[in-house]
């Protein structure tokens, strides 16, 4: 009994170490050139506002197989994203049915409370009729929507049956810490400060949901209007919005600045405001005022070169947390793999992320 108890133990490490090494390599060698060749299907659940929204699935050649559901961070491109195709894709390689379920409001770029209902629903629709009930389904989160689920796991709706495990990708720890990165871009870890330049979406995010709950002598409607184009990736049209204003008008230097990422000190004030004004919102998705809740095990991994959320809310994360396991990876950053480093570097930051994910998938056979 024991040498049987032994050899399966073997053979789940064996097993393991394969499907990762087979998952990094598909995640090494995608290219956004394969997407249309892609094999997947888009087909529907029941939104939280009861309209038919879309799921896109990765189907596995056994349907029957283990399966893994993507929640979205904020991006116009949703499912679409090259990212989240490139998870789905190879993850089915390896043998899971993938789900990437769209949350409109997130796909519109609109933070509030009900992103977090919305992510509960969601996983209650697709047990019902996609999944079925089983106890080992995983459960993923990117950036911001990695915040969201755990915050989602707390809702009864995701109690029966409950996630196997929890994988955030990139995601903050508190809300504080997140925005003094995107204001000073830099970062202390270690006893050593880092600089990283801020992506500029992240104030873009920030300034198109709340310019407008402050009060303020700024045109609010416009600035959130040329910030929608910019969303929409309509660059002409946000040009020409541009070329329209006068070139001294502090809305015009505001959208400006906001597009390149440059946060002034007199954005900081605004910031600062917004931040006041919205902090039942932003206390609410803010990892850091109910952590101590989450009993899943949860699997983090960070880019250390992330330049939306800086990898040090990770490591917050980490420490906070009951059972985790933890990678910040110099590989893999917040959009893709890196390649400019040199070739042991490479070599030894893959085998790292073949052992985390080797750990995260032996974890949920």
């Amino acid at each position: 009994m024991l040498i049987n108890n032994v050899n399966y133990k073997m053979i789940k490490i064996i097993k393991s170490y394969i499907q990762a090494t087979k998952y990094v390599y598909y995640l090494a060698s995608f290219k956004d050139s394969k997407i249309p060749s892609l094999k997947f299907s888009d087909e529907h659940y029941i939104g939280l506002n009861q309209n038919k929204t879309i799921v896109r699935i990765f189907h596995s050649q056994n349907k029957k197989n283990q399966s893994i559901i993507i929640f979205p961070g904020a991006s116009p491109y949703a499912e679409k994203h090259p990212g989240m195709m490139m998870l789905g894709d190879s993850l089915r390689k390896i043998g899971y049915n993938v789900y990437l379920p769209r949350v409109p409001s997130l796909k519109n770029l609109i933070l509030n409370k009900d992103n977090v209902n919305w992510f509960a629903h969601c996983y209650q629709e697709l047990v019902k009729n996609k999944i079925g009930f089983r106890d080992d389904i995983m459960i993923i989160g990117l950036s911001y929507g990695g915040a969201s689920l755990l915050k989602a796991t707390l809702n009864k709706k995701m109690q029966n049956p409950k996630p196997k495990s929890i994988l955030s990708y990139g995601t903050y720890f508190s809300i504080d810490t997140a925005l003094d990165f995107f204001i000073t871009g830099q970062i202390k870890f270690n006893n050593k400060n880092f600089n990283i330049k801020p992506h500029e979406w992240g104030p873009i995010v920030l300034f198109y949901n709340f310019i407008d709950t402050i009060k303020s002598e700024l045109n609010t409607k416009q600035i959130k209007k040329i910030l929608h184009h910019r969303i929409k990736d309509e660059h002409d049209v946000v040009e020409k919005e541009l070329n329209k204003m006068d070139d001294n008008s502090k809305e015009k230097i505001l959208i400006s600045n906001i597009l390149d990422g440059k946060v002034t000190k007199k954005m900081h004030l605004i910031i600062n405001q917004m931040i006041k004004t919205n902090k039942d919102l932003l206390e609410f998705i803010s990892p850091k005022n109910w952590i101590d809740q989450i009993n899943n095990k949860v699997f983090i991994m960070h880019g250390a070169n992330d330049s939306m959320v800086p990898f040090t809310e990770s490591t917050f994360l980490h420490q906070s947390l009951k059972n985790s396991t933890l990678l910040i990876s110099f590989l893999y950053e917040h959009k893709e793999i890196s390649t400019n480093r040199g070739i042991f570097f490479k070599i030894k930051e893959f085998l790292k992320l073949i052992k985390f994910n080797a750990d995260y998938i032996k974890y949920n056979l």
